[in-house]
């Protein structure tokens, strides 16, 4: 009796064992889900949720340099905002960050605000322009632009494969050309110009902006940019910033 007791016991526990073991694979095939970067879950060496350590994501973003901010008449009464933003990092961009602008008068009235989104690659300076904001009677004193926190992670930094060529300024025409080089085997796709014109004191005169389709491999583009009033000091310096759609 001791034996056959014995025996339905072991019988009895390689049952039970057999069954947990299909348990367990049915839930490491159909239920099981290794740590992710997505899943969550402060795990594996993540310094908080989903971010840190193996995960690209930042958990504290940087504050975005807002190196300046203008807002520069292009008609009566119509005005360009415009702004240059610096990423503070070398080894990490920011994606879909909101911003926002407003355009004040002389007594701190509101006359504008704008919104838009931007994104900055590694140790990127890049240039916020909002186009053609009604004024009215009203003169923009100050412009302030704040970029919310979005969405930051670790990249590399790559160099910029547009190469600007021959800028040639007519003040009088009131024309600005260049030449944007594609310097890659590779097309590229939309870019966007945006061409910021300086005083003798480093202060922007004037801006304006132009998208092109697309460069083909080793080719270039003419691009050209104009205004439709004179500026109101003479342009020293010509900086034009091209961004290509990411």
């Amino acid at each position: 009796m001791e034996w056959s007791a014995r025996r339905q016991f072991l019988y009895a526990s390689g049952v039970l064992l057999v069954i947990l073991a299909l348990a367990g694979l049915i839930w490491y095939v159909f239920f099981y889900r290794p740590p992710s970067c997505t899943d969550g879950l402060q795990n594996q060496d993540e310094e908080a949720v989903d971010c840190g350590g193996a995960c690209a994501a930042l958990c504290v973003v940087p504050k975005i340099s807002i190196v300046w901010a203008r807002s520069v008449e292009v008609a009566p009464g119509v005005f360009h905002g415009v702004a240059l933003v610096r990423n503070p990092l070398t080894d990490a961009g920011g994606e879909n960050m909101t911003y926002t602008m407003r355009l004040l008068d002389a007594e701190g009235i509101l006359i504008a605000e704008t919104m838009g989104t931007l994104s900055l690659a590694p140790g990127e300076v890049a240039p916020i322009f909002e186009p053609n904001i009604q004024a009215g009677f009203r003169v923009p004193a100050r412009t302030f632009v704040s970029v919310d926190a979005g969405f930051w992670k670790r990249m590399e930094h790559t160099v910029d494969p547009i190469r600007i060529g021959s800028p040639a300024l007519d003040q009088e025409a009131l024309r600005l050309s260049a030449t944007l080089e594609n310097t890659t085997a590779l097309p590229v796709g939309r870019v966007t110009a945006t061409a910021l014109l300086y005083d003798e004191e480093d202060i922007l005169v004037a801006a304006s902006q132009t998208i092109l389709d697309g460069i083909a491999p080793r080719a270039s583009r003419e691009v050209i940019f104009t205004w439709q009033q004179p500026f109101t000091k003479p342009v020293v310096r010509i900086d034009i910033v091209p961004r290509i759609s990411r």
